[in-house]
C-alpha cells in the first residue's frame, strides 16, 4: 500500500493494531453522526472487521507522529474522512484530503471524482470547498446514527480543476 507524508501527517494502510484507535474515533457520536454508513454504537469488533476488509489503495489511516491515529480517509466510488474530535478545528482533514487526492489524480486515469457530505456538516463542505469540489447535486442517504434519511450534497472535483488549484496550493 501506498504511504503518503505531509508536513504534519503520515497516510498508511490500516493495520490490525490500529483498530482499537477507529473504534474510538468512529464510536463517537460527533464523528459518527456525520458518517450515513456508520452504525452508532460502533464497536471494536465492527474496527476489526473493517480494517480486516480494508480496500487495498482505498483506505488510509491519518497518523499524527507522536500521537498516533486521528483519523482516515477513504477513496473508493467517492472520497470520505473523519478525523477524531479531539483533532478537529486544525486543517487536519484538509491536509490529508488533499494529500490523498494529489496521489490519485497522480496514478489514475480517472477524470473526477465524487465526495458527499450531510448537509449541516459545515466543517466537512468548508473542507471540500477548499479542495475544489463543486456541488453538483442533493441526494438523501440513511443515516445509521441518527436512524434516518438525511439530506446529503454532492459535490465533484474534475482533474481538471485539481491541477489548475495546484497552482495555488503549491503558492
Amino acid at each position: 500500500m501506498t504511504r503518503i507524508e505531509t508536513s504534519r501527517l503520515v497516510l498508511r494502510a490500516p493495520r490490525p493494531d490500529d483498530a482499537p484507535c477507529i473504534a474510538l474515533g468512529m464510536g463517537e457520536f460527533e464523528v459518527a453522526r456525520w458518517l450515513a454508513p456508520v452504525p452508532w454504537p460502533y464497536t471494536l469488533a465492527m474496527a476489526i472487521d473493517w480494517v480486516r476488509m480494508a480496500p487495498e489503495n482505498g483506505l488510509f489511516v491519518v497518523d499524527l507522529p507522536g500521537r498516533g491515529l486521528i483519523g482516515c480517509v477513504v477513496l473508493g466510488a467517492e472520497l470520505g474522512f473523519w478525523i477524531g474530535r479531539p483533532h478537529w478545528g486544525r486543517g487536519y482533514a484538509t491536509e490529508a484530503a488533499s494529500a490523498v487526492l494529489d496521489w490519485y489524480f497522480r496514478t489514475s486515469d480517472e477524470p473526477e471524482i465524487s465526495s458527499i457530505a450531510h448537509h449541516a456538516n459545515k466543517s466537512s463542505l468548508r473542507v471540500k470547498a477548499k479542495l475544489g469540489f463543486v456541488e453538483t447535486g442533493r441526494d438523501r442517504r440513511f443515516s445509521h446514527a441518527l436512524g434516518h434519511n438525511v439530506e446529503h450534497v454532492v459535490s465533484t472535483l474534475t482533474r481538471a480543476d485539481w491541477l489548475a488549484g495546484e497552482a495555488k496550493r503549491c503558492a
